[in-house]
């Protein structure tokens, strides 16, 4: 059986890594356990973790069982993705966790991270003078499009 290129021998790697990143974050201790929670036998769920691929199936029941979104798997397979997305809209990538915040929290983080540098530089501004600085600046944030609107 010949090789497979060194590129898609750094996808499957990558695909492996960030299965059983997923894995343990489930907090599942065993590849057997995992095969279990997906509905696989041992064999291919281990195939996957070893950096050696699966079938669409494969990563079908894996995405299932992982809360993982349909095609992530694939993607990362085929070097079209460095992430798995899941379920509830976070990304995974290796060694870390993309966390979306909703569109409230940025607003909320935004104007505390606000308030905090207009009390460090510009302690004698009353609370009001503060308030209407950071709605200013989250107005004017959003027009520009580095804050979401509608927040």
């Amino acid at each position: 059986m010949a090789a497979l290129p060194d590129r898609t021998t750094s996808h499957l790697q990558l695909l492996a890594t960030l299965v059983t990143q997923r894995r343990i974050q489930l907090g599942i201790s065993s590849k057997e356990k995992a095969a279990e929670r997906c509905g696989l036998s041992h064999m291919p769920y281990r195939s996957v973790e070893a950096g050696k691929g699966g079938t669409d199936v494969t990563y079908a029941k894996i995405e299932n069982g992982f809360e993982v979104v349909a095609g992530s798997l694939r993607a990362v397979a085929e070097g079209n993705a460095d992430s798995i997305k899941l379920i509830d809209g976070t990304e995974l990538i290796a060694g870390a966790q993309i966390i979306r915040p909703s569109l409230d929290e940025i607003d909320d983080e935004a104007k505390q991270a606000i308030t905090i540098a207009v009390a460090l530089t510009a302690p004698d501004m009353t609370h009001r003078q503060t308030q209407e600085l950071t709605e200013q600046v989250v107005k004017e944030l959003r027009r520009r499009g580095i804050l979401p609107s509608g927040a």
